[in-house]
């Protein structure tokens, strides 16, 4: 009877396509192979992938690697566990579970009790030991229970639906299957830790699966019948899987329950015939009763689901709450080896009307040490109807209204120049000489714009990019397709804009760094990125973020990872990355400075500031929730900005030279409607102001404040 060390390997698509809510794991091996190797999944993508971590965990016990199972003789039991990792797989959290009942526990026998104790390894896959100290919430003297320790993927990640509306690949559960034999029976009393009581009007069904959950759950769609030859009822005979429902409807994202009461939960459990699980509810990794139960049992019939289903009452909860379902196999020493658990998607359930009230407010001096931001006058431009705010040349500001540009003069609130706003979707705009050139996806045949990144500088697509070059009045005087200059087929990744306009410049996936004279209509390969020449471009097969210097005489680039420069002839290639930082990706560039953010799902407070011309970088750590918020670079590189939200949102000004605190303030909304999405900030190094605009998409009205700072 052995037991397996439990192996994950997590994958970020760059295209990815869900359909349906279900997750479904194949039983006996609990989501892993004889040998610990992953198992094919029976709802494969295909596609470009980027693997951004890998964790693996099991028993660290004589008993456990000869085959027996763990003794508990009394008291409370330390059970010495080990994890190694890499990636993001280095952020752990465990769950533990007791015949299938959740297991409240200590970690290395310090601090108070609770269900999960989330904590990072040290080192890149580097075994870490560390012990489960518990005294059994199951079992009597002679039992032989399952114990299931379950490692949730970056456990302590949520998203804070504002830099992040959704778990995607993260969230997922892990799990090892070993058991425990009772020579004694545990104590009773307090367990140090209990569920909460957020349930009500639980039921426990077992019916015939209706045509409509076969179709919606079990149906081609969700890959039941492929091209392995075998039906949907062969699958059924393999795997379990589990399905989720809220208001009877499925959610993959998130779920707003603004106004409610209460939400009507369901968790369907089809498969394997015979096998039993416990079933729990959990919020914020705490598992939720009805005040009498946290658990309860389904056994799985032929052709028929499982459901157990219960009132949410959303009172208890946090403004955002992390939501799932655990179904864990309870079957003892005989019945129960290798099931494991399974687990629905992680869910965000969130409400609006749990933020702060009141109105748009500044906020005093706090720990940060950075000084209040005063208002100024918003220019009269600057109203409901605002799109997107740009940089302009000097002290001007490109507005992107709803049904024009303007360009505005900050030192004055004058409007210079005023034009229609070009036909492309989500254009990005660079100045040139006295006007600017606007990159973009020219629109469908159907008028609605192709998928793009381009207000990022970002294209990530392989639609139509255009450049459309305006003048001083902010007409438009000439347009062509960096797309058709590239060639059938290529995905362009990024693009750039000269200064002095005289060029653009784009990169294309695992191809090249392209050049793009408008003097003479030539396209010239700068830097070839093929992946057979990856080790002597350093590492660097693409490029997501792309800048012309100051002088228009190179190119800035970055692969997300690394940072580096090249001539425009080509020549002096140099790229460098970072020891002891995990980055996100390149925010922007101005000024020789690049700044970077931090891997989202690995976010301590941390940032990088890299000087591209000495190929150096400094590492700024801040509080946690600024270094999960978007960070933004000012026009000429002196300073950055940050934006946390918790509630309220707080935007934080920094230089970028020493990481002095300049400026901060703090937003509120009585209704939170503005903090839907990122705000889009501007920072005028000359005349030291701040520009944050908050709203401005679908029917939400734009705010844009004015902030001044020393």
């Amino acid at each position: 009877m052995k037991t397996k060390t439990a192996f994950f390997l997590i994958l970020c698509l760059l295209v990815s396509s869900l359909s349906g809510c279900g997750t479904g794991g194949p039983a006996p091996s609990g989501g892993d192979g004889p040998d610990g190797e992953v198992q094919d999944d029976p709802f494969d993508y295909e596609g470009p992938s980027e693997i951004l971590g890998s964790v693996s965990h099991s028993g660290n016990w004589p008993e456990r690697l000869e085959g027996g199972p763990l003794e508990y003789g009394g008291g409370e039991i330390a059970v010495p566990y080990r994890a190694k990792g890499d990636g993001t797989g280095k952020n752990v959290g465990f769950l533990l579970f007791i015949g299938g009942i959740p297991q409240p526990y200590r970690l290395n026998g310090e601090g108070e009790y609770g269900y999960m104790h989330p904590f990072s390894l040290k080192e890149d896959n580097v075994e870490e030991q560390f012990t489960f100290n518990f005294v059994p919430v199951a079992g009597k003297a002679g039992d032989t229970l399952t114990f299931t320790v379950a490692n949730i993927f970056n456990a302590g990640f949520e998203p804070d639906m504002v830099n992040s509306s959704n778990f995607g690949f993260y969230g997922d559960a892990l799990s090892t299957v070993n058991f425990i034999h009772f020579s004694a029976d545990p104590e009773t009393g307090d367990r140090g830790a209990e569920p909460l009581k957020a349930l009500t009007g639980v039921t426990v069904t077992n019916e015939l699966m209706t045509a409509r959950f076969v179709e919606e759950n079990l149906g081609p769609q969700a890959g039941m019948t492929g091209a392995d030859g075998k039906t949907r009822e062969d699958k059924l005979d393999e795997s379990v899987f589990v399905f989720d429902t809220y208001d009877g409807e499925p959610e993959l994202n998130d779920l707003e329950v603004t106004g409610k009461d209460s939400l009507r939960v369901a968790v369907d459990i089809c498969g394997i015939p015979g096998l039993t699980y416990e079933v729990t509810l959990f919020a914020d990794h705490v598992p939720l009763s009805d005040g009498e139960r946290s658990v309860w049992e389904v056994t799985l019939e032929k052709g028929k689901a499982a459901r157990v289903e219960a009132d949410l009452v959303l009172g208890p909860l946090e403004r955002v709450t992390t939501f799932y379902a655990i179904a864990c196999a309870s079957d003892g020493e005989d019945g129960g080896q290798g099931l494991g658990l399974i687990k629905t998607r992680s869910l965000p359930i969130w409400s609006r009307d749990k933020t702060d009230a009141g109105a748009s407010q500044g906020g005093g001096r706090t720990e940060s040490g950075a000084p209040a931001g005063q208002r100024t006058d918003t220019p009269e431009v600057m109203d409901e109807t605002v799109r997107s705010l740009w940089y302009g040349r000097g002290d001007t500001v490109l507005v992107r209204k709803t049904d024009a540009l303007c360009l505005v003069d900050m030192s004055t609130g004058e409007v210079l120049a005023r034009g229609p706003v070009p036909d492309l979707g989500n254009a990005a705009y660079y100045p040139i000489g006295g006007g600017f050139c606007a990159v973009g996806e020219a629109e469908a045949d159907g008028g609605a714009p192709a998928l793009t990144r381009a207000g990022s500088g970002n294209t990530g697509g392989a639609g139509n990019t255009v450049c459309v070059f305006l003048d001083s009045t902010l007409s438009e005087t000439e347009r062509f397709s960096l797309s058709a200059l590239a060639g059938e087929g290529k995905n362009i990744m990024s693009t750039a804009v000269s200064p002095d306009g005289r060029y653009a410049a784009f990169s294309v996936m695992n191809d090249g760094l392209y050049l793009y004279s408008r003097d003479t209509g030539e396209v010239t390969l700068i830097r070839d990125l093929a992946r057979d020449r990856r080790e002597e471009n350093g590492g660097v097969t693409m490029a997501t973020g792309l800048w012309f210097n100051g002088d228009s005489s190179g190119l800035i680039f970055s692969d997300n990872t690394r940072f580096g420069s090249v001539g425009l002839d080509g020549e002096g290639f140099v790229c460098a990355g970072f020891d002891g930082f995990d980055p996100q990706g390149p925010v922007g560039y101005a000024g020789g400075k690049m700044l970077f953010n931090e891997n989202l799902f690995t976010a301590s407070g941390a940032m990088a500031v890299a000087d591209v011309d000495g190929m150096t970088y400094a590492v700024y750590r801040h509080s946690e929730p600024e270094g999960r918020g978007d960070l933004y670079i000012s026009q000429d590189g002196g300073y950055f900005a940050t934006a946390a939200f918790d509630g309220s949102l707080t935007v934080r000004v920094y230089g970028t030279e020493d990481d002095s605190p300049r400026l901060e303030y703090v937003f509120t909304d009585e209704n939170g409607d503005v903090f839907n999405a990122a705000p889009g900030i501007l920072i005028l190094d000359g005349l030291k102001l701040c520009l944050v605009k908050l709203g401005g998409f679908s029917d939400v009205p734009a705010y844009v404040a004015v902030l001044s700072f020393a």
